[in-house]
């Protein structure tokens, strides 16, 4: 099941707010909530109870009593990227196995070699930048920079939109260990201080994220952009990682175009198997989706293989339209490309 949300904004700055639950394995739409008049802080609040109440947030506490030391609460708007998950390597980038890296993967990056990971920014500002790294002996630096998004400072040797990850020369302190570092003005030849680096964002959307190698050895775990300027991820992690599960990000962004699919695609299903229709979904659906005959369609069998999404056999499909209204009989039925020898 999936909770797909859509929002407009009124003229008033607040928002009005549609969250359907679609089940595109049974009875097409689940539950729908809408609310015309909405703050910003208000949807925040009501998002984390809607996913709360589906079981979609992520563990905050981490299992056992004995670890619960380990909890680090990341600022609200905060996100945590992992190195080895890039969308793109240069030749000269290699993913590297260490124990104490996130997941036990790592990146080490020769000299202008880029890895390229594809984020998605939801407010414009300052988003600040951090760095777990690991510096061998005199290979103490990383660039990172953001496509379309002002830097500060910029180190100029590394490119448009570089920040220089390093520690004051010499500083012999950061090598061999694990450390999160951030990129400061006296790094590039500015005046002495403390402001950690940032990117200028202008506006929300999709960018390209990317490292570059500056000295070969030097190895990148995971990125970490905030827009809470006092988040220190060192003093608080004492050079841990940061687990992606104690993020606070419960939902992704995907287009206006692939929502209306999958709405038009639950009523498909709906109509079907005669699921009656939450009646503020009918009556709110047009002013926050707009006209679902528009709506792109999704073609081929009723239900599909949950792997691959593959047509079933129509012998399959009727199984499922027979018993879709009740709750005491579950499928999970795969295609035979995905069942093999449980075809």
């Amino acid at each position: 099941m999936l909770i797909v949300v859509g929002t407009r904004k009124r003229p008033d700055g607040n928002l009005k707010a549609m969250f359907v639950l679609l089940d595109l394995w049974k009875k097409g739409i689940r539950d729908c909530f809408f609310d015309a008049n909405l703050s910003e802080k208000q949807f925040e609040r009501i998002s984390q109870k809607i996913a709360k109440h589906y079981n979609l947030l992520e563990p905050t506490d981490p299992e056992g009593t004995d670890e619960l030391e380990e909890l680090v609460r990341l600022p609200k708007d905060t996100l945590v990227v992992e190195s080895d998950t890039a969308v793109h390597l240069d030749a000269g980038v290699e993913i590297v196995a260490h124990e104490e890296a996130s997941r036990g993967l790592a990146i080490d990056s020769q000299y202008g070699a880029r890895a390229i990971h594809e984020i998605y920014i939801p407010k414009t500002g300052k988003w600040y930048v951090w760095l777990r790294v690991f510096f061998g002996r005199g290979d103490d630096s990383y660039w990172i920079g953001m496509d379309d998004a002002a830097p500060y400072p910029w180190d100029r040797d590394g490119g448009q939109g570089a920040i220089r990850i390093c520690p004051e020369p010499d500083d012999a302190t950061k090598w061999g260990r694990w450390l999160w570092h951030t990129g400061l003005e006296s790094v590039v030849g500015r005046r002495s201080g403390t402001t950690p680096a940032f990117f200028q964002v202008k506006r929300p959307g999709y960018y390209n994220l990317w490292s570059k190698g500056r000295e070969h050895g030097s190895r990148l775990d995971q990125i970490l952009l905030t827009r809470d300027r006092n988040f220190d991820p060192e003093i608080e992690t004492n050079g841990r990682l940061l687990p992606i599960r104690h993020s606070r990000q419960l939902y992704e962004p995907v287009s206006l175009q692939y929502c209306q699919k999958l709405i038009r695609y639950a009523v498909r299903i709906a109509t079907a198997v005669e699921t009656e229709l939450p009646w503020e979904f009918k009556y709110a659906l047009h002013d926050v989706w707009g006209d679902i005959t528009q709506f792109p369609q999704t073609e081929g069998s009723l239900y599909k293989c949950p792997k691959c999404e593959a047509d079933l056999p129509q012998q399959a499909v009727d199984l499922m339209i027979q018993h879709a209204q009740s709750d005491d009989i579950q499928f999970y039925i795969l295609c035979r490309k995905c069942g093999g020898e449980f075809d």
